[in-house]
């Protein structure tokens, strides 16, 4: 659209110009030349645009706008006014896709032209080049400051939108956490974003802290009662704003403010409270509002080194903290929800074992024990050395189903990843009942929610019982690496060199589709390959 406007405007143009200019002057001829050449110029942009290229949806086109400024300006003297249509056009293109910034650069540029030409021009038309200067000039800024407004909206709602499409809740409230923290200092270019929340039943503080190029996942750790204390600033309801002179001897462009809320007005605060805590998050200015995650009440930061932090940026973070982050809310409360009753499973799978796996072995040591007793009070019995072996295999059989009773039982403060733990166990298993030498490799902090444990533990399983019952192989890895937007399994064994006929696991393949990824197999000279994908 903006090419095509460009274009009826470079036309437009060159048509006044041919109307309004006729003989052979030079200056004349100049111009219908520059005009021209700024037609063709603009329809080959138009072209591009249509089409996608990358000269045409930069910042080229308008900076080339200013150019074309420029050298009309100078053909004309400054005294037509299309020139000047060009000069706004540039701007009104730079502000509405670029923001205030892109638009300020061009009004600067066309002002120490403007003041060039006003110097160089004869003196009945410097009047003209002030006033059609200014009154461009003016109008330029005010367009730029309503680009910039909307370009701001549009980034809100935008983050806003994103904040409230739920992150995949199979990763746990650790993971959506993270991402709404890190898409929340992303959007107002600060260096880091902290939240800090109180458990009233308790008393006890939780800091979460975002950096960027930092982890996918960060916990809650356990925060020190003076630093719960401190970040929790009162009143805990209003936001806050903070923002240090540029220099110590003004103090007035420093600013020490609070909000209420609603239709409140911003009120002075202490300066030195909020210096010293701007201190201690390591910031030249920072930002705040309350927040409520759960049970749990505290306070949200943005901080920063680099800009200052205005009131629209203080106000809105409030609005994330009440809105956006509801999502963060919901994930949490379906988090507890599913622990506690993942944890009650256990239990239940921990009682029924005991007693249906481990009382029935627990009868038939007893009775193996019995019959031991007799063959020994008889005669020599061949049978002897047969039942001591039947009943070291019941003793070891029940001690290992007692130890995995416990293990589920105990699962959710198990010190070792639940994941880890039971992928080395069905790796155990496959060596001793098969001989199947199957390693476990994981790359980097690889944290799931219950949900998403049980199915990647279900696709390995799948997996591994696979070589098992459809290859010979002895030796196989599993490897599991999280990056920024997927999660990657890698089951491999080795196929002797020689390369079975192409299959789909469609068992892992469902799995997988119902996960949003997918799987796929790779045959190498030495080993084949299943590869599952899950974005996350």
């Amino acid at each position: 659209m903006v090419g095509r406007i460009r274009l009826l405007l470079a036309l437009s143009a060159l048509l006044a110009a041919v109307v309004g200019q006729p003989g052979q002057h030079p200056s004349n001829a100049l111009v219908l030349t520059l005009l021209s050449c700024y037609v063709a110029a603009c329809a080959i942009e138009c072209a591009g645009a249509q089409f996608e290229l990358p000269f045409a949806l930069g910042r080229g086109p308008h900076r080339f706008d200013v150019a074309a400024f420029l050298a009309i300006f100078a053909a004309t003297g400054g005294v037509d006014i299309v020139p000047f249509i060009f000069l706004f056009f540039a701007i009104l293109v730079a502000s509405t896709r670029w923001g205030r910034d892109e638009g300020m650069r061009v009004m600067l540029v066309a002002l120490i032209i403007c003041c060039v030409g006003a110097i160089a021009a004869a003196p009945d038309a410097l009047a003209q080049i002030v006033s059609a200067a200014a009154v461009w000039l003016i109008l330029g800024y005010g367009i730029a400051s309503l680009g910039e407004r909307n370009i701001q909206a549009m980034r809100r709602l935008n983050l806003l939108r994103e904040l409230n499409t739920a992150s995949n809740p199979r990763f746990g409230i650790d993971r959506a956490m993270t991402a709404a923290m890190e898409s929340t200092r992303a959007f107002f270019l600060a260096e880091r974003c902290v939240v800090l929340l109180e458990e009233p039943e308790t008393g006890k503080y939780y800091l979460r802290s975002v950096r960027q190029h930092g982890p996918l996942a960060s916990s809650a750790d356990m925060a020190d009662p003076q630093l719960g204390h401190a970040l929790l600033l009162q009143p805990v309801a209003h936001v806050l704003l903070h923002r240090a002179p540029w220099w110590h001897r003004l103090a007035l462009t420093g600013l020490s403010l609070s909000h209420a809320g609603g239709t409140g007005r911003w009120r002075a605060q202490e300066r030195g409270q909020y210096q010293d805590l701007a201190d201690l998050l390591d910031a030249s200015s920072f930002i705040s509002a309350p927040l409520v995650i759960g049970r749990r009440i505290g306070r949200i930061y943005v901080t920063t080194r680099q800009r200052p932090f205005g009131r629209g940026d203080a106000l809105f973070l409030a609005q994330i903290a009440a809105h956006g982050l509801r999502t963060i809310d919901r994930i949490d409360l379906l988090d507890r929800i599913a622990s506690e009753a993942a944890s009650v499973e256990r239990n239940k799978l921990a009682l029924d074992l005991h007693d249906s796996a481990v009382q029935p072995y627990v009868g038939l040591k007893l009775g193996l024990a019995a019959l031991y007793q007799k063959a020994q009070a008889g005669a020599a019995n061949p049978l002897i050395d047969d039942l001591k072996k039947l009943l070291t295999v019941a003793d070891d059989a029940i001690g290992q189903l007692r130890h995995y009773a416990r293990d589920v039982h105990r699962a959710r403060g198990a010190q070792v990843p639940i994941c880890l733990a039971a992928l080395k166990r069905q790796s155990e298993q496959l060596l001793a009942f098969y001989g199947i030498d199957i390693s476990i490799h994981m790359e980097g902090r690889i944290a799931f929610g219950d949900r998403l444990t049980a199915e990647v533990l279900q696709i390995v399983r799948e997996a591994l019982s696979n070589i098992r019952r459809h290859t010979a192989a002895k030796r196989g890895a599993v490897s599991l690496s999280c990056g920024d937007e997927l999660l990657r399994i890698e089951i491999n064994n080795e196929n002797g060199g020689q390369q079975p006929a192409r299959f789909v696991p469609r068992s892992i393949s469902a799995r997988a589709a119902a996960l949003g990824g997918s799987a796929s197999v790779r045959q190498g000279a030495t080993a084949t390959i299943v590869c599952v994908e899950i974005p996350i």
